[in-house]
């Protein structure tokens, strides 16, 4: 953002999905139509004296979005943020049915894999696939 930093006065305070938003004094440069902007990054940009940018995001530690008080907040990049609360998908342990490669799978890919082919069986590659489809096996 290209504007200077300016500390925004809270002038009330409203409710809406989950968040507080806020009526700022000055108008907030990113506030919505009815002039609202999430508290917490109000207060979180105030305390750090700068706008903060579309990639951070302001995590409330207790998950109590209501929960307002600067200790409760911290700014996380978007990844960071993205892997605290989106944990990765277990994997399933399997062997390519050619080759015996072994694979590690999401179930997605699991689902995704075996509909993919009229055989049923799971394949490393596409290589591994077409050979088994030109062997005796795959008649």
């Amino acid at each position: 953002m290209d504007t200077a930093f300016v500390k925004h006065e809270i002038c009330g305070v409203c409710k809406s999905g989950g968040y507080k938003y806020a009526h700022t004094m000055p108008l907030h440069p990113r506030s919505n139509s009815k002039g609202l902007y999430p508290l917490h990054r109000v207060l979180m940009e105030n305390m750090l004296e700068k706008y903060l940018t579309y990639n951070e995001i302001v995590h409330h530690k207790d998950g109590n979005t209501q929960n307002n008080n600067l200790d409760n907040l911290e700014v996380l990049t978007r990844s960071e943020h993205t892997r605290l609360h989106c944990p990765p998908t277990p994997t399933t342990d399997c062997e390519c049915f050619f080759c015996r490669k072994p694979m590690h799978l999401t179930s997605r890919e699991w689902r995704l894999r075996t509909r993919r082919n009229k055989s049923g069986h799971i394949f490393c590659s596409i290589s591994c696939g077409t050979k088994y489809q030109f062997t005796d096996a795959g008649e």
